[in-house]
């Protein structure tokens, strides 16, 4: 489990990058850790958290975006087909 953890982690995190860029992310990583307690590292056991405290950044449609993205990052590196 810990390994599908840090694939989930890895395609969070490429998402979050690529919509918001560099300093935008690590500022999101750092509200996470302030906020909520949630360590980077912990974003792909502890999802659910990471996802309610994003709602609460984006709103739940710029969340949902970044979910479904993060989903679809997550089945390529599985190398699964994403099936909307």
């Amino acid at each position: 489990m810990e390994k599908f953890g840090a694939l989930l982690f890895e395609a969070i995190d490429d998402t979050i990058r690529l919509v918001f860029g560099e300093s935008t992310s690590e500022l999101i990583y750092s509200l996470l850790e302030r906020h909520v307690l949630l360590k980077r590292e912990e974003v792909g056991e502890k999802v659910e958290v990471f996802y309610s405290y994003l709602e609460k950044l984006l709103d739940s449609e710029g969340a949902l975006i970044v979910q479904n993205t993060s989903i679809k990052r997550l089945c390529f590196k599985l190398r699964q087909e994403y099936e909307e």
